[in-house]
């Protein structure tokens, strides 16, 4: 099994996240999802960039849905995913 190391970009980091840490959103969660979901159901949108879909409920109690664009980067057993982008919304047909 590769050791698996997520990093956050920092202007992801400082504006995105920063916006919805009132959500519930962190960069610990968003790490440990990432470990999680490598080895899981993703989708690969080019060679080493993924997508990954993480549900999460807001503090409010809306149920929330974040796209995380994802680069992976594989070097002598050492897995790299730094997330880059993110996108936050309320599941359909939730109050």
């Amino acid at each position: 099994m590769a050791l698996v190391i997520v990093r956050v970009a920092l202007k992801l980091a400082t504006e995105w996240l920063a916006r919805h840490e009132r959500d519930g959103l962190n960069e610990w969660k968003l790490s440990s999802f990432c470990k999680v979901a490598v080895w899981g159901v993703f989708d690969r949108v080019e060679g080493n960039v993924l997508v990954l879909r993480l549900r999460f409920q807001k503090r409010g109690g809306s149920l929330m849905t974040a796209a995380l664009w994802v680069r992976e980067r594989k070097h002598n057993g050492i897995v790299e995913l730094v997330v880059y982008k993110g996108h936050v919304e309320q599941v359909e047909g939730e109050d």
